[in-house]
């Protein structure tokens, strides 16, 4: 069974733990997230993620991951990771 990723944070460092994501076998990316909804469509086209959103909270809710990889910058981080654990 693969572990259902997602991301959110589009910015350049995103690229790299969308190509780590995919070089793993159990692993499927399922769907990226940023404020700014251009960036999220311009990654989940560049990568053929199936669905991109401009709402973490709308993209937890619907997509209900296994894993999120928060790729914003650091100062942001605790703020989404709470977010995201509050969501389950």
């Amino acid at each position: 069974m693969a572990l259902k990723i997602a991301l959110v944070g589009c910015g350049k460092i995103a690229d790299a733990h969308v190509e780590d994501i995919r070089k793993q076998p159990a692993a499927v990316l399922a769907a990226v997230c940023d404020r700014e909804k251009l960036m999220a469509e311009q990654l989940a086209v560049r990568y053929a993620v199936p669905a991109h959103y401009d709402d973490l909270d709308a993209m937890l809710d619907a997509e209900k991951p296994d894993v999120l990889h928060i790729t914003t910058p650091p100062q942001a981080h605790l703020t989404l990771a709470t977010r995201a654990i509050a969501r389950g």
